[in-house]
């Protein structure tokens, strides 16, 4: 009673290793090729034609293996193993695909956002802080200009207001009924040459400014330029690193293995070198499940397998004969039939004839 229900566990237990293994492996080919091969029909019936040729390429494998060699000819087991193996093959790079597509950095958006987000911060705060700065040195260099400006009228005006004083004082002086003579003219002269000079140091002075001004408004503009090509060219180096030194982007729980492993072992492994292994035994240890389970059921009912087909054999060659007995059978009596009445059709055909014969003779 224990041995029966040791077997019939360890079979079920290997039946349900078997094909869990098998959908397994059958989910991820299909979630791989589904990327490249096209309509998602296809992909599910390669899959399924795929996946269910590698179960029974390993259980007649192993069932014709047990016969002779007359059975199971070298070219056929060649034909085998290279199927076999290819099958093996394409599961374990899907395995690895599909593993790697999630082990790989699985943080990495996350963190290649956060930095794009602080970046950009960074970049309106800088902004901001020279634009600021470039409002300052305007209003500094305005203020600076207004003065310079006050400073060159204050100077002319004075002048202006002294020759002008005099120009009135000169205008009560009147000599023989003349109130403009030779000193009112060149007071006048002198008038009129300083608001000149007053008029073209203005000009050139406003011109300096402007150029001073406009000088200005440029750096501030090729500044800001700079600033942005050089937080464009960070951008970019973001979004092209690929922070696989950066134990941030990895999953914690690698890392922290990772790091256990390196203080006992002295010993530094990559989380992309620990994710590539990791696929690796996944992929080898379902591939190597699904025939080690199928192989050992297959084995364990070689005899039953053995003994149902060939009693399959017999019975259909029996089936086959019979019919063929039969048939010939019916052959036979069709063409003895056929024999009587063509008998009976030239007996007929002889009566007539002479009874033709009779009422002429």
């Amino acid at each position: 009673m224990r041995t029966t229900l040791f077997f019939n566990s360890s079979w079920i237990g290997q039946l349900f290793v078997g094909f869990g293994l098998f959908f397994c492996s059958f989910f991820i080919q299909y979630q791989v090729l589904v990327h490249f091969v096209s309509p998602r029909p296809l992909a599910m019936l390669l899959c399924v034609t795929l996946e269910s040729g590698k179960v029974a390429a390993v259980v007649w494998h192993y069932y014709l293996g047990c016969l002779d060699d007359g059975a199971y000819p070298f070219s056929i087991r060649l034909s085998s193993a290279i199927f076999r193996f290819g099958l093996v093959t394409l599961s374990l790079v899907c395995s690895m695909l599909f593993l790697t597509d999630r082990l790989d950095r699985p943080n990495l958006n996350r963190i290649r956002q956060q930095r794009l987000t602080a970046l950009a911060a960074e970049a309106t705060k800088e902004t901001r802080e020279l634009e600021k700065s470039y409002k300052r040195r305007q209003q500094q260099l305005i203020h600076r200009q207004q003065q310079e400006t006050g400073n060159l009228t204050g100077r002319y005006d004075q002048r202006i207001n002294e020759l002008t004083r005099m120009l009135r004082q000169e205008m009560d002086n009147v000599v023989n009924g003349v109130f403009k003579g030779p000193r009112y003219q060149e007071i006048e002269r002198l008038l009129t040459m300083e608001k000149q000079d007053r008029q073209l140091a203005l000009s050139r002075l406003q011109s300096r400014q402007a150029t001073a001004l406009l000088s200005l408004e440029q750096d501030e503009q090729q500044g800001l330029v700079q600033l942005q090509e050089t937080f464009r060219a960070r951008r970019q180096q973001l979004r092209e690193n690929d922070f696989a030194g950066n134990d941030q982007v990895h999953d914690h729980r690698i890392v922290s293995l990772l790091n256990t492993f390196d203080s006992i072992f002295h010993r530094r492994c990559l989380p992309l070198q620990f994710v590539f292994f990791f696929s690796i035994l996944i992929s080898l240890l379902m591939e190597t499940g699904i025939i080690l389970a199928f192989a050992t059921i297959t084995m364990a009912i070689i005899p039953a397998l053995h003994i149902h087909h060939y009693t399959g054999l017999e019975t259909e060659e029996l089936r086959v004969e019979t019919s063929q007995n039969i048939r010939q059978e019916d052959l036979r009596g069709r063409a003895a039939m056929e024999k009587v009445r063509r008998r009976g059709n030239l007996a007929v055909n002889l009566t007539m004839q002479q009874a033709e014969e009779e009422p002429g003779s």
